[in-house]
């Protein structure tokens, strides 16, 4: 489990520095809205690189694969929000 819970960190941190980037680009209205998002997700990563796993998390090459797939689609602020929603929602699965 460890190889594919190194390999779901490393693309949660590129998903989430993906949005990070498209959210800094973003106008100031749309800023204002994804702030609380952006905010979450941060925490979320942050609880994943410590490895703060629900208890019986078993993370898969699925798992892992699902999130390079996220970090490859948030690439702009048009598809931000969606993006930022799709990366929690996996992180709250296991953290």
């Amino acid at each position: 489990m460890s190889d594919n819970l190194n390999k779901l960190i490393a693309e949660a941190k590129l998903a989430y520095l993906n949005a990070e980037v498209a959210y800094q680009s973003a106008d100031i209205n749309d800023r204002i809205m994804l702030q609380p998002k952006v905010e979450e997700a941060q925490e979320l990563v942050e609880k994943l690189e410590a490895r703060q796993l629900k208890d019986g998390v078993v993370i898969t090459a699925a798992d892992v694969a699902k999130m390079k797939e996220l970090r490859e689609q948030i690439n702009d602020a048009a598809t931000l929000q969606q993006g930022l929603t799709k990366l929690i929602s996996i992180l709250l699965t296991f953290v």
